[in-house]
């Protein structure tokens, strides 16, 4: 009989979760015409409108961990698609901010609701330590970068 070891047992959940998250984020993609990365965009965008912060091109390229003409590609395929609207800061011409659009933010619901109702369910039925504690580890899970090291 082989021994598997509880850090070995939590990299094979990760990889199962990451997978059956994949496979959504596929679907989305496909029925889309877009890819995993214009994904990943409109998810930084999310994030960077429930954090109060600007969502400008260059979060989003810095989100994304890409340059400038790579984040620009990102944004016309989104555009393109009605997925993400530049608007002119009423302030400074010369600043430009991106808002993920209705349609999108209604897609995706459509989407991934199902599969976040069942992760917050999961979690309420965790006592408010384990929900610190898995909080915990998947925000160091996220921050982690393997270049790095």
């Amino acid at each position: 009989m082989v021994f598997v070891s509880t850090p070995d047992q939590i990299v094979t959940a990760v990889r199962r979760a990451v997978i059956h998250l994949s496979t959504q984020g596929s679907r989305f993609a496909r029925a889309h015409g877009v890819n995993l990365t214009d994904i990943r965009a409109l998810v930084v965008l999310l994030d960077l409108q429930r954090a109060g912060e600007a969502t400008t091109p260059g979060a989003l390229g810095s989100g994304l961990g890409l340059a400038s003409a790579s984040t620009t590609q990102v944004i016309d395929r989104l555009e393109q698609r009605g997925l993400v609207l530049r608007e002119r800061d009423t302030y400074d011409r010369r600043r430009v901010s991106l808002q993920v659009t209705g349609q999108a933010i209604e897609s995706g619901v459509a989407s991934f609701e199902p599969l976040l109702q069942s992760v917050r369910d999961l979690a309420t039925r965790r006592s408010a330590a384990d929900q610190r504690v898995i909080l915990s580890f998947l925000d160091d899970l996220a921050a982690l970068n393997p270049n790095d090291e």
